[in-house]
């Protein structure tokens, strides 16, 4: 990374005079002095004004990256925030909304069993997967659907440091745009906007802790159903599961990054979750995951078998889907010219796109009427392994 001139890094973070002055401008700080181009002096509103901060604003100067530093540490104490903290809000490289993920765990200062750490952060990554499918579409069960979406957002998210004294999984998430420039394919869909990933997130779990709610009052499930059109779907309730197992409990809280524009500060929002809903949680994931009606679907996916009795004749192929069906995995039944095409795709290495009807049966997913069977060249980095992040314990066998 290149950094532009007035920017340098501080304990892991990139750090500028505007980034420091747009945060405090955004709290309430007013500008009170100051020598045009270099420095300016800034307190907070009805304070002394002699306790304030000076920032530095000619990064020519020698001693910029040292009144810089005690700029920070000034604000930082000003506000009550260790300087960790302030520096990983300040970071010019994430500026974007703050999603934490806190396990109650009785354990000794410092330390959580592993088994309740692991669990924590994969249900983390999940709902957060969860979210980004759910802003691209409301589905009650995703699967394999979207996951090159969800893959761009999580490799735009960040994960900061952890709390003392606690267990958080602290996610910084972009508010922008997310090209996903590394998973491009042709024909899949546009952006995500980050924001409004976290959006969902909040409205998702909302609605989730709603309906489990109503379910542990009156033992009814079509609450859930409703609940779908909010975000909420199998994979969300799944995760929610795995965060508050072996836990006293669960929450997910979200603060709002200061955007242009903005008229008034977001205010924070939390959500918790606690050991008695998980049967709730549970009924919801058996609901979402029932058998779906036939749908016309176009698929993206990965040739993993071949099979046909003879030349010429009818054959079966497995996808390992990439893009556009639950299923991780699918079977379509394709005459002999399509099947060519498929074995030149396996030997290359390519990608097929093909649209039909979907159907589950049982446990495995087949792809009827296959039309407009086409070869798709993957980028060079996106090879869609198997056992990805995206495989989640718990989730529907589709095929063996």
């Amino acid at each position: 990374m290149t950094a532009p001139s007035d920017v340098f890094e501080l304990k892991g973070s990139w750090i500028s005079a505007a980034s420091l002055l747009t945060y405090l401008e955004q709290r309430g700080w007013s500008r009170v002095g100051g020598r045009e181009g270099l420095y300016t002096r800034l307190a907070e509103v009805a304070s002394d004004s002699t306790n304030s901060v000076i920032v530095p604003l000619n990064s020519a100067m020698e001693d910029y990256e040292d009144l810089l530093r005690v700029a920070v540490g000034g604000t930082a104490a000003r506000l009550g925030l260790g300087e960790v903290q302030l520096l990983t809000e300040l970071d010019v490289a994430v500026v974007g909304d703050k999603v934490r993920f806190r396990k109650d765990v009785p354990t000794p200062h410092g330390s959580i069993p592993w088994p309740s750490g692991q669990s924590l952060v994969q249900a983390a990554g999940r709902a957060l997967e969860a979210a980004a499918k759910a802003e691209r579409q409301r589905l009650a069960y995703f699967g394999a659907r979207h996951r090159t979406s969800a893959k761009a957002y999580l490799e735009a998210v960040r994960m900061g440091q952890t709390e003392l004294g606690s267990y958080v999984v602290t996610a910084l998430t972009p508010t922008e745009d997310i090209t996903g420039s590394t998973l491009e394919i042709p024909g899949l869909t546009t952006p995500l906007n980050g924001r409004a990933v976290a959006e969902t997130l909040v409205t998702a779990l909302s609605a989730t802790r709603d309906a489990v709610d109503h379910f542990r009052r009156h033992s009814s499930v079509a609450i859930f159903t409703d609940a779908i059109e909010y975000g909420a779907s199998y994979e969300l309730s799944r995760s929610l599961t795995g965060l508050v197992e072996r836990s006293n409990g669960a929450e997910v809280s979200v603060s709002w990054h200061a955007m242009q524009g903005d008229s008034e500060l977001r205010q924070p929002v939390s959500v918790t979750f606690e050991p008695p809903d998980i049967p709730a949680l549970t009924r919801a994931s058996t609901l979402y995951a029932q058998t779906e009606p036939p749908s016309d679907v176009t698929v993206l996916g990965t040739v993993t078998l071949l099979d046909r009795p003879s030349p010429g004749s009818v054959g079966v192929i497995r996808l390992n889907v990439i893009e556009g069906s639950p299923a991780n995995k699918i079977r379509v039944r394709i005459p002999h010219d399509a099947y060519d095409v498929a074995i030149q795709a396996h030997i290359e290495g390519k990608a097929i796109r093909v649209s039909g009807r979907q159907s589950r049966e049982g446990q495995m997913y087949w792809l009827y009427e296959p039309s407009a069977l086409e070869l798709v060249q993957l980028p060079r980095r996106q090879q869609y392994q198997q056992g990805s992040m995206f495989d989640s314990t718990g989730e529907l066998e589709d095929d063996d």
